[in-house]
């Protein structure tokens, strides 16, 4: 529960810029935050110092206080330092406290995963594309770039279709990218995708997505030929009786992990490079393995145990909701708990 104001008190009369140039692709989460605590922003430039194009920046204002927030959901673990001097808080996906520049210590939080989501359907995506465009364009670096993300936002799923829903018993489906400089991700994934396919308890679909470039790396053998559009992956992961999560590109907390808790899931997961806005327990919201010789008996214990699946599945859910879920991010970020 809320209990204390970092500057501004919740009242009639406040105005919400979010700054023009933000990515509505990858940050359409923290959109749907903003407009869930507030019901209303406006997109603007004037207000904010000339930010590299996709920061996502906000500023509060209220009467003569203000509070300036930037969330950095970017894959790297590195900092922005012009938003770091130009903000009040730094919410960041993929916190680590190895990086974090000492004299912004005290600003910077961790927030843990997120992922793409509708906020706008087809007409007014259009009307906000176009008409944020021309009002911008003149500040707008990348113009392909900013149209795109707002096509790429309409393309994804909206917030409410990640809800949980009862799993198969025998089910598993997993499907991720190989990535080129990722060995300990490509190798984790191949060593699940091998797992399932030797468990003969399971029926399992998926392997790995393969590359543009046809270079898989050496993982032909795991690769799969069908490709999944969004709301059939979604589909299949629902239905799934494991979820298996790992960091992905530049170590980062990627969009599965927060797919997977939104959706309530009895995750199995490597240990997280990054740190998360608060302990994921092992056996309580996940199950983590020490190395990819685990795998296989991680995955006999979540099937040969139905009600720690189900106790896996409830506690997942539940971090999503307490720690992750929109509002809830920028709620953490703006007030005291």
């Amino acid at each position: 529960m809320l209990t204390d104001y970092i500057k501004i008190k919740m009242r009639r009369g406040k105005k919400i810029y979010v700054y023009a140039l933000c990515d509505v692709y990858y940050d359409s989460f923290y959109l749907y935050g903003i407009q869930k605590l507030f019901s209303s922003y406006k997109f603007n430039i004037n207000k904010f110092p000339k930010f590299r194009q996709g920061t996502f920046a906000v500023l509060i204002q209220d009467g003569d206080s203000a509070i300036k927030l930037i969330i950095d959901s970017r894959d790297t673990n590195e900092y922005d330092e012009e938003g770091l001097n130009w903000c009040d808080v730094y919410g960041k996906v993929n916190y680590n406290i190895k990086n974090i520049p000492k004299k912004h210590k005290e600003k910077i939080k961790p927030i843990g995963p997120s992922f793409g989501i509708k906020i706008w359907n087809f007409p007014i995506t259009i009307f906000k594309a176009i008409n944020n465009y021309l009002k911008f364009r003149r500040s707008i670096t990348n113009r392909r770039e900013f149209l795109a993300n707002y096509w790429r936002q309409y393309k994804r799923l909206p917030l409410e279709s990640y809800q949980y829903a009862p799993s198969l018993n025998d089910y598993v489906f997993f499907t991720g990218s190989i990535w080129k400089k990722e060995s300990l991700t490509n190798n984790a994934r191949a060593a699940f995708i091998k797992a399932c396919k030797a468990n003969n308890k399971i029926v399992f679909e998926g392997g790995f997505a393969p590359r543009k470039d046809g270079d898989n790396l050496g993982f032909e053998d795991l690769v799969v030929t069908q490709r999944y559009d969004l709301q059939e992956y979604l589909n299949k992961i629902i239905l799934s009786s494991i979820a298996f999560n790992t960091p992905a590109v530049l170590s980062c907390h990627g969009w599965k992990l927060g797919e997977f808790l939104a959706l309530g899931k009895a995750i199995i997961t490597t240990h997280h490079y990054n740190t998360l806005p608060a302990e994921l327990k092992d056996n309580f919201h996940a199950l983590n393995i020490d190395s990819n010789e685990d795998v296989a008996s991680k995955i006999n214990l979540v099937l040969s145990d139905e009600n720690f699946k189900t106790k896996l599945e409830k506690n997942s859910k539940q971090y999503f909701d307490e720690y992750l879920s929109p509002k809830i991010v920028i709620q953490r970020l703006l007030f005291k708990n």
